[in-house]
């Protein structure tokens, strides 16, 4: 499936996503991001499930890094982490680089504790789709997208409240939703039409297994 980029111009302003702790401006002793983690890394990862102030550390020392040691702190973080999502999660609230959000992104949907579940009425005419995501200590999340002649008409994020007074459509496989919807995302993007904040938070739903 190929991937929709929902990281176009304005977007690329950190969304938040419910991140617990704020960055401090001093640099961390963190050790080398590039070598396979144990021990003592190890242990940090597993602290930040219950433990708000590793997850600062760890997010603050994200922050201070450069973007190749970015992206190896984050794969380290998926390949030690029994749970990466919160980790991945606080990157993605830190991170402004429009391709590193998208990787993150990516990451969660493929490694972290998300529920991902799609709705979907009408044609690839005319219709309506949602797609509803939960992630570990956050309150569910939906995208719900009109269409009609073949254009986007509306994209809107869904509190639960929202979720539960509109239609949400016949529930069909994620990957049934995304087949009828990636070509209308497509025409939208490139039509230079505006896509709301935090419809980032579900690019995971587009990217390649």
């Amino acid at each position: 499936m190929q991937y929709i980029n929902l990281h176009e111009e304005r977007l690329v302003a950190a969304t938040p996503l419910g991140y617990s702790g704020a960055v401090n401006p001093a640099r961390p002793g963190i050790a080398s991001a590039n070598r396979r983690r144990l021990g003592s890394f190890a242990s940090l990862i597993d602290l930040i499930l219950d433990d708000d102030g590793a997850l600062d550390g760890l997010a603050f020392a994200y922050a201070e890094l450069q973007e190749p040691e970015r992206r190896a702190l984050a794969q380290a973080v998926v390949q030690d982490a029994g749970d990466p999502t919160q980790a991945l999660l606080a990157f993605l609230t830190l991170e402004e680089s429009p391709k590193l959000r998208q990787r993150l992104a990516g990451l969660i949907s493929r490694h972290g504790s998300m529920e991902q579940s799609a709705f979907l009425e009408g044609t690839e005419a005319q219709g309506h789709a949602r797609l509803r995501q939960v992630l570990p200590g956050l309150e569910p999340e939906s995208l719900r997208i009109t269409w009609e002649d073949n254009k986007i008409k509306t994209i809107e994020l869904e509190s639960r409240v929202g979720m539960k007074t509109s239609a949400p459509g016949q529930a069909v496989a994620v990957s049934e939703a995304v087949e009828t919807l990636s070509p209308l995302l497509w025409r939208h993007i490139r039509s230079g039409r505006q896509l709301p904040d935090g419809v980032e938070r579900f690019a995971g739903f587009f990217s390649i297994a």
